[in-house]
Formats: C-alpha cells, structure tokens, sequence
C-alpha cells in the first residue's frame, strides 16, 4: 500500500508534495524521464534509449520502493530503495529534474527514503556517485552517509543504519 503524500515548501516558497509513488504513477515518472536532460547523466542513467528507459522505469516500480516529489501535477524528482531482505541493505537512487535541484526535494525524498529503510529493519542503505557531484554528495553526507572507497570516477557510500 502507498503511504500518504504529504505537502512541502521548498526552499523557494514553493509549495510541492512528496510521497511513496507506484504503479498508477508510471506514466507520469515515465514523463519525468523522458524529459530528463541530460539523458545518461549519472552512470548511464537515465537510460538515453526510449525502451531500455521505459523498461528501466517498469523494473524500479516493480522491484523498489518509490518515492516522488510533484511540483504541481507533474514528477519533478524520484527516489528509490532497491531491497535485499537477506542482507537487510539496500541499494539507493535518486533523480531531480534540472530546474528543481537545489531546493531541498532531494534532501528531503532522502530523509524519507532513509526512514521508510529504518523502519523496514534495513541496516544499511548504499549508493554510488560520481565524485565530482557536489551537490548530490553533500546531500547524502547529511544525512550520513559516508565513503567506503576511494574510486576516482565514482564512489560507493554506505549509510549505516
């Protein structure tokens, strides 16, 4: 079941919503990253072919637990937890469309992905990054999560729940 969608104010005084997203949400994270510039920003992420993305989009509704912030009507940011319940990890994504970066949606679809993690029983969250992305490193530090390599294109961070 989705869990409630709730009502923020970023750092602007814009109003948005942020909440768990699902199956009826595809068509509109579908928009979001067929509109996402640049394609393949981050790993090869978002997938730049329309049908290897499009299947990208179906695998992480089907297989993670996602989180969305709208901006009006429209998904302008998307996290997701990816489980692995034997291991009690997860591995963690997330996207924001160029024009909302830097308001705070980030920081916050992080919080509430770190939570519903604790509150699964997870014990650690991980991602990777690339190491020039400054900004999406300081969000993750935030909320504590920590380098647990020295790679020098991108870095893994572990957070320890």
């Amino acid at each position: 079941m989705i869990g409630e969608i709730l009502p923020y104010v970023d750092k602007t005084g814009s109003a948005f919503r942020i909440g768990e997203c699902g199956e009826e949400h595809t068509a509109d994270l579908q928009e979001m990253y067929d509109t996402f510039s640049p394609k393949a920003i981050s790993q090869g992420l978002p997938p730049a072919n329309d049908k290897i993305r499009y299947d990208w989009v179906r695998r992480m509704l089907d297989r993670g637990i996602n989180f969305a912030a709208w901006m009006e009507s429209k998904i302008v940011g998307h996290s997701a937890l990816i489980c692995d319940l034997d291991k009690r990890d997860g591995e963690y994504i997330i996207f924001v469309t160029a024009a909302y970066r830097n308001r705070g949606l980030g920081s916050e679809l992080t919080r509430m992905t770190v939570d519903k993690a604790r509150n699964m029983g997870l014990t650690t969250l991980w991602l990777t990054v690339e190491s020039y992305n400054f900004r999406a490193i300081h969000v993750y530090r935030k909320v504590g999560f920590a380098f647990c390599d020295e790679g020098e294109l991108e870095r893994t961070m572990i957070l320890c729940l």
